[in-house]
């Protein structure tokens, strides 16, 4: 009974938070992890080692960053407060979402950067 109490509780303030028009308290929550997996896909890309093939390793990291934090930023603007807040509860659902966002928004941020 005080699980679904709680879960309740933290459903509604999820909610309330989604209505806001700054970054929401969950997008908050899903940043940090869509900026390791953007970290994680540009170390693996092809065409991430072949275009920085030439920079030097502190410059590589800071575009890095700057391209990730940029990725995280944007990612999730345009995604409805339902789907956010399902990606919350569901590992399935926040997979899906943070692969989507991050390939909508990863080209975009790339051309700022590079």
């Amino acid at each position: 009974m005080k699980l679904k109490s709680l879960l309740l509780i933290l459903s509604i303030l999820l909610i309330s938070a989604c209505s806001s028009a700054d970054m929401t308290l969950t997008q908050r929550t899903l940043k940090p992890l869509i900026e390791y997996q953007c970290s994680k896909e540009l170390q693996n890309s092809k065409v991430w080692k072949v275009s920085t093939y030439l920079m030097q390793d502190t410059s590589k990291v800071e575009l890095e960053k700057n391209v990730c934090s940029c990725v995280g930023e944007h990612a999730l603007k345009d995604v409805p407060a339902k789907t956010l807040l399902k990606a919350t509860v569901d590992e399935a659902a926040k997979k899906e979402l943070t692969q989507k966002a991050i390939a909508n928004s990863l080209r975009s941020c790339l051309k700022e950067f590079i």
